[in-house]
């Protein structure tokens, strides 16, 4: 359409007009939409191919499910309590760890030959992290009345383009689940096992060598043991008895001897009062004057006597003064009777040469049998006083004997407090052993029955609940949608193109924009008059491009369904 209007006023040369532009109605967009209608339905029309052949060549993606059930031990826990303490959780996820290794995944794929096409574009590892983002684990469920045992129950999934593949990789990655399952299980109480077996022998070690320990102990400190405190006391009294008692016969023999001196001594003086009454003229005075060594020897047993009744006058006969001032006397007295009856002798040879008896010296028979008794008695008595003498030292020591283990043993008793002190400790560290040594021997005993549990399969095991089937319906792509989304980014990519095209278009497109750009008033239109022959032949090209591109398009989307529907079998 064209419009005849009054000639517009020419503005100045050197100052362009800038006229802002008018707002536009409904009627404008309308007018907008049919001018560029093409540039509109264009782009659109090449999103849906697009978004077509997008959709139908995308390969399918099949899910494949299958449950597994985690049944409950078969013996109560009551009889044989599990040794594996490892989370329901934390054990799925560490054997879905061990499952999707690279080498476990790289054997299925080389196995089923699973994404040929990445394999020969990708390496090895995309590829491996591709198919761990295919599996899927989840969905941990728990069923069970309340006081019943209770079932967990998870899914374990694979998406592959094949929905056969898709089975029997999912059966496989559900059987691998079983087996490890049985197999990790196994592994762990076994390590448990183990783990308390090293437990029980380093406390057994440890119980043995606290145990030598203790039995040195009391081999060394023997009879001063707290257990032994009541031995080492009745030990102490019957010592304390036992020094009583030879206390008492040490002064019977003692008694013994006294009387015995006195028995001796009074002997003696029979068997001097004989003596000198045997010799009638003969004395101790006329014999000392005709030999001095006799006269001398009865000086100093005068001067002896003497002395020995100073001494009795302070100490009884049991003082050793006394008692060796009396054996001094009796050695000198038995010496100058030995002098005196060797002098007679010489005095009786020297008569019998001159043919008279000795002179003064009258012995009869029965004076010198009297005489001969009363030495045998004085040396019997003698004897006996030797005897008693060996006796009373014995006692004696004796006596200092039973007093330095009396002193001993008072001062093991003493020093009996560090000693039990050390003692309890070793027997509180023998205590401890002991128990923990009992407690892990339990403990070892019920790991190991647990473990013969598992060998048998008849602990907690995982059970196939459900095996994967084949799927019949692709869960991707969403065909619609992508094309959905391929017609709208066409039809707002050919909008924008359209609105550019109309930013930069200036000219006047009818009344409207001349009355508000020019402030004239119009007094009318007259439509623009083309040449027919040019407006058909514009016309058929563009028939002709549209025929053209739908052609092309409908084919491409047809080759596109054709391929996806010969692919799918």
């Amino acid at each position: 359409m064209s419009a005849t209007t009054m000639p517009p006023m020419a503005p100045p040369a050197e100052q362009p007009i800038s006229v802002p532009r008018r707002p536009l109605d409904f009627e404008d967009y309308i007018d907008i939409v049919r001018r560029h209608r093409s540039w509109i339905l264009g782009p659109a029309f090449l999103g849906l191919v697009f978004g077509v052949v997008t959709a139908f060549l995308w390969e399918d993606s099949y899910v494949a499910r299958g449950k597994i059930r985690i049944t409950p031990p078969h013996i109560p826990a009551r009889f044989v309590p599990g040794n594996v303490g490892e989370e329901m959780t934390a054990r799925i996820n560490a054997i879905a760890q061990e499952i999707i290794t690279r080498s476990s995944l790289q054997n299925l794929i080389q196995t089923y030959n699973l994404y040929p096409d990445d394999r020969k574009r990708l390496p090895m590892e995309d590829v491996i992290d591709k198919m761990r983002r295919a599996i899927g684990i989840d969905n941990i469920q728990s069923y069970g009345r309340s006081g019943a045992p209770q079932y967990h129950v998870f899914t374990v999934s694979f998406v592959y383009s094949d929905r056969r593949l898709a089975q029997k990789i999912c059966a496989e990655l559900i059987d691998r689940f079983t087996k490890q399952s049985i197999e990790s299980r196994l592994n762990s109480s076994r390590q448990t096992t183990l783990f308390l077996s090293d437990q029980y022998e380093a406390a057994k070690r440890e119980l043995d060598e606290i145990d030598a320990r203790i039995a040195v102990f009391k081999s060394k400190y023997f009879g001063e043991l707290p257990e032994q405190e009541q031995l080492v006391m009745t030990r102490l009294s019957g010592m304390e008895s036992a020094l009583q008692a030879t206390t008492g016969q040490l002064s019977r023999a003692q008694q013994d001897k006294l009387q015995l001196e006195t028995q001796l001594r009074d002997l003696r003086d029979q068997a001097a009062a004989l003596a000198q009454a045997s010799s009638q003229t003969e004395s101790p005075a006329v014999a000392a004057q005709r030999n001095p060594k006799i006269a001398e020897l009865q000086r100093e047993i005068e001067r002896a006597r003497n002395s020995l009744r100073v001494l009795r006058e302070s100490y009884t006969d049991s003082h050793p003064d006394v008692r060796r001032l009396v054996a001094f006397i009796e050695g000198r007295e038995k010496q100058l009777e030995e002098l005196m009856e060797e002098d007679r002798k010489q005095q009786a040879a020297a008569a019998g040469a001159q043919g008279k008896a000795p002179s003064g010296v009258v012995i009869t028979q029965g004076n010198l049998d009297r005489l001969r008794e009363l030495n045998s008695a004085i040396v019997r008595l003698q004897a006996a006083l030797q005897a008693k003498d060996m006796e009373i030292d014995d006692y004696n020591r004796q006596i200092n004997d039973l007093k330095n283990r009396i002193k001993a043993t008072q001062a093991k008793l003493e020093s009996g407090a560090s000693i039990s002190q050390e003692y309890l400790q070793l027997v509180r560290d023998r205590e401890l052993a002991a128990r923990r040594y009992e407690e892990l021997g339990k403990k070892l005993q019920e790991s190991n029955m647990a473990t013969d549990l598992v060998s048998r399969g008849q602990s907690e095991t995982m059970e196939v609940l459900e095996s994967p089937v084949i799927p019949e319906e692709p869960v991707a792509p969403n065909r619609p949608l992508i094309i959905a989304v391929g017609v709208a980014i066409g039809l707002a990519v050919g909008i924008g193109l359209a609105s550019v095209r109309e930013i930069k278009d200036t000219s006047l497109k009818n009344l409207k924009d001349v009355r508000a750009y020019t402030k004239l008033t119009v007094l009318g239109s007259i439509p623009l008059l083309e040449n027919d022959f040019i407006v058909r032949r514009r016309r058929r090209i563009a028939w002709l491009a549209w025929a053209l591109a739908v052609l092309v398009g409908v084919l491409m989307m047809a080759g596109a369904v054709f391929y996806y529907y010969t692919q799918r079998g």
